[in-house]
């Protein structure tokens, strides 16, 4: 009886014992790909406006693939890649925060002096309040800024509305946008948000209103409360809310701290590679720190 009884293909069993050149290659490859994948990915999300990013790093598998992407690499993504301080400016200065808020900024500056600033009230009424809130309306439906469509300002099936937020609230509420028509709940108990109708506003006027405040605005609204409605009287816009971010120097930043370990792992990794491989051209222009 032969030794190999059992094993129709023994040589299969002493062949995978073994690498081929060509799958040590493709190890080491995929190692310096691994090293770098972290740093190549923040850049691409982080130098470009959109998410629909022109190449996902992530998902490419093949060596040449990531290869050309960062040799073919331009403008604020090259930056990114060889210049770590220019790293340092995209967190400083988020490249589609800033340019959301200028174009808020834009739309807020659209808006007519009547609307942000007109009074209702025709007689002196000890009943109106007045308050400073957070508002928007509820023109837009799971919007993004950057992507806006003519359906976008589809008002066919629903009334116009601002909902009202307390100042200190941290975000504003997703109710808002599923408003269509107006109806009287249990809401008068819920100080989390007050519902006023502006069909009393033309489409357009509601239109420019809704893009001013696309994030909110601050303003100060008086206001009436009867049968269960909040009615509005008056409208002061103060602001628009803009986006905001952490400095670099902000080192309890979430978004800082994990920046910062993604370089300090990135480093390590690279450096323990370097003691046993020499490093591929195309990566040799990255700086990481």
């Amino acid at each position: 009886m032969s030794i190999f009884s059992g094993f129709k293909y023994p040589w299969k069993w002493i062949d995978a014992l073994y690498e081929t050149e060509n799958e040590r290659i493709q190890i080491i490859a995929n190692q310096w790909n691994n090293a770098y994948r972290p740093l190549v990915t923040w850049c691409a999300n982080n130098s470009q406006i959109t998410k629909d990013l022109k190449f996902s790093f992530e998902n490419k598998k093949n060596i040449e693939d990531i290869k050309d992407y960062i040799i073919s690499s331009t403008g604020k993504e090259k930056s990114c890649l060889e210049d770590k301080d220019s790293r340092i400016e995209l967190i400083n200065f988020p490249i589609k925060q800033v340019k959301e808020n200028e174009i808020i900024n834009k739309w807020f500056s659209q808006i007519s002096p009547h609307i942000k600033n007109f009074n209702l009230s025709l007689a002196e009424n000890t009943s109106y309040q007045t308050g400073q809130f957070k508002i928007e309306t509820n023109l837009f439906y799971w919007s993004d800024i950057f992507q806006i469509d003519e359906q976008d300002f589809d008002m066919s099936d629903r009334s116009q509305f601002i909902c009202a937020y307390p100042i200190e609230a941290n975000n504003l509420d997703d109710r808002c946008n599923y408003l269509r028509n107006y109806y009287s709940d249990d809401r008068e108990n819920d100080e989390r948000m007050k519902v006023f109708s502006i069909n009393f506003l033309d489409q357009i006027d509601f239109m420019i209103l809704s893009k001013g405040c696309f994030n909110g605005c601050i303003a100060e609204v008086t206001y009436f409360h009867d049968m269960k409605k909040y009615n509005i009287r008056g409208l002061k816009i103060l602001q628009p809310i803009l986006k905001t971010w952490p400095k670099y120097s902000d080192k309890e930043s979430s978004i800082v701290k994990e920046y910062d370990s993604m370089i300090n792992k990135t480093y390590f990794v690279v450096n323990e590679l370097e003691k046993d491989y020499l490093k591929p051209e195309w990566f040799k222009t990255i700086e990481i720190k």
